[in-house]
């Protein structure tokens, strides 16, 4: 089961469309920022912990939740790989789920130009790391693989490669 939309593809589940073969794959560049953001939910978990054996059962209940809530929340969004397929670009995220971008609406792959709003799947907190990938009429997608002009240079490739065939999407 997968839910549609003209602008991405978000799957969950068994995919029901033909397998693409992958042309180029990369991992996403964690940097010691993001790392410490990830360990917040350690930290309620701690908090909780010691709360409840303080004998304040309610903020540790709390403080609990919110840890699992956040590990959840981190499992299913943050990018584990993006994989240039041959005909879209997929960003592989926790479980069953990824974020597709069809070739048919990407424009190209570049570094970012300034400030630019979009969809933002960054793991890394420097621009260095970043690459901006520009659709037609709709939101620009932000990624930080770990190998950002091999990416760049790969993606382009392959979205020229599948103009140049002719091929459609979906």
């Amino acid at each position: 089961m997968y839910l549609h939309a003209p602008a991405f593809e978000l799957h969950m589940g068994v995919n029901d469309r033909a397998m693409s073969t992958a042309i180029y794959e990369d991992t996403p560049r964690y940097d010691v920022w993001f790392k410490a953001i990830l360990l917040l939910p350690v930290f309620f978990l701690l908090m909780g912990a010691f709360q409840l054996v303080d004998g304040y059962t309610s903020s540790s209940i709390g403080l609990l939740a919110t840890a699992v809530l956040l590990i959840a929340i981190f499992w299913a969004i943050v990018p584990r790989k993006y994989c240039v397929l041959d005909d879209r670009l997929s960003i592989v995220l926790g479980g069953h789920f990824r974020f597709d971008i069809p070739f048919d609406t990407i424009d190209t792959a570049r570094r970012p130009e300034g400030i630019s709003l979009g969809i933002n799947f960054a793991t890394s907190m420097h621009n260095r790391n970043a690459v901006q990938i520009v659709r037609y009429g709709r939101m620009n997608v932000h990624i930080t693989p770990s190998r950002p002009e091999e990416f760049i240079e790969n993606l382009n490739k392959a979205v020229v490669r599948w103009r140049s065939q002719g091929k459609r999407t979906g």
